[in-house]
């Protein structure tokens, strides 16, 4: 049923994607982004949209087309973009839920049509895209796992807790925390399994963690949501703040849970820069104009001691 309803956005596609634009200068760009209500991600597309704001006062003008894939149900995001296809999009931004699903429409509707396609974070496996634009996830991880040795003693216990197996850029993460844990010192666990990327998920794998692992001092997630849950665990079990916490990305709650304490450090990345990026490339490339193929980002951490500089980053503010 799936390979049929791709086939019939393909068909759709070739026709509506034949033709070129009402006017050179009128373009109906996608953006697919997955569980698309977290901060992170409203951010990413609001930077879309300054970006093409932007071309409109080049009379450049875009019809952006936002999806927001399923929370939990990445199957969603595949028909999403097979759904965009069949709408007769000139160009697609995407936030891949998963590097390997996400990567089938690619390759059997986009990439057959020539449709350009600019991933904005995690990256697919396979198919092809005019430009990747990316934070530097390995040392993202690396920085965190500088900041949990610098809380913790030699020798102390600490583990991923991993919702992620087949986002690349969660397991780069992972093993930019494990690796330079393990240099300076700590030791590593196996991974904790997260079975779904929700409090009631997350608070469960830090239960049972606590129950096979009571010892554990140190905690890394993906995904600042995780560490809501776990810290509730730890709240529960009469743990909390005995266990660090440290992960990625940013939200109003856990920006407020790390000026309070109960999350020790947060990588943050910039989200608004991707999707602002992601949107001047699609409109170069159809405009015929070159563009970079990959565009790297840093990230900051963002820690009780220095929380007042993070006061106004979109995430926080929604703006």
């Amino acid at each position: 049923m799936r390979a049929m309803k791709w086939l019939l956005a393909a068909a759709i596609a070739a026709t509506a994607g034949a033709a070129a634009p009402a006017s050179a200068k009128d373009y109906k760009i996608g953006y697919s982004v997955f569980w698309g209500t977290n901060p992170f991600l409203v951010t990413m597309v609001n930077g879309a949209r300054k970006a093409a704001e932007e071309w409109k006062a080049k009379s450049v003008n875009v019809d952006l087309i936002v999806t927001n894939g399923g929370d939990n149900d990445k199957a969603k995001q595949v028909s999403d973009l097979e759904d965009l296809s069949a709408q007769g999009v000139d160009g697609v931004l995407i936030f891949p839920g998963d590097s390997v699903m996400v990567a089938e429409p690619i390759k059997s509707i986009y990439n057959k049509q020539n449709i350009p396609v600019v991933i904005t974070d995690i990256g697919i496996r396979s198919g092809s895209y005019i430009s990747l634009i990316i934070t530097d996830n390995l040392k993202g991880g690396q920085q965190a796992g500088d900041y949990m040795a610098s809380l913790l003693p030699k020798g102390s216990k600490v583990i991923t807790l991993d919702h992620a197996p087949t986002n690349d850029n969660g397991q780069t993460r992972r093993k930019g925390f494990e690796d330079r844990s393990r240099e300076l010192g700590l030791t590593v666990l196996p991974r904790q399994p997260v079975q779904f990327l929700t409090l009631d998920s997350s608070r469960q794998a830090m239960e049972d963690l606590l129950v096979s692992e009571p010892d554990i001092k140190g905690a890394f997630a993906f995904n600042q949501l995780v560490l809501q849950g776990a810290y509730q665990a730890l709240e529960h079990a009469g743990k909390a703040r005995q266990v660090k916490l440290v992960g990625f990305d940013l939200d109003p709650v856990s920006f407020q849970m790390v000026k309070d304490g109960k999350i020790d450090g947060l990588v943050v990345q910039d989200p608004y820069r991707m999707g602002y990026e992601g949107m001047n490339i699609v409109l170069t490339n159809l405009t015929g104009g070159k563009v970079q193929n990959f565009v790297g980002l840093g990230t900051k951490l963002l820690t009780k001691a220095n929380a007042a500089d993070f006061a106004n980053d979109p995430q926080v503010t929604g703006k």
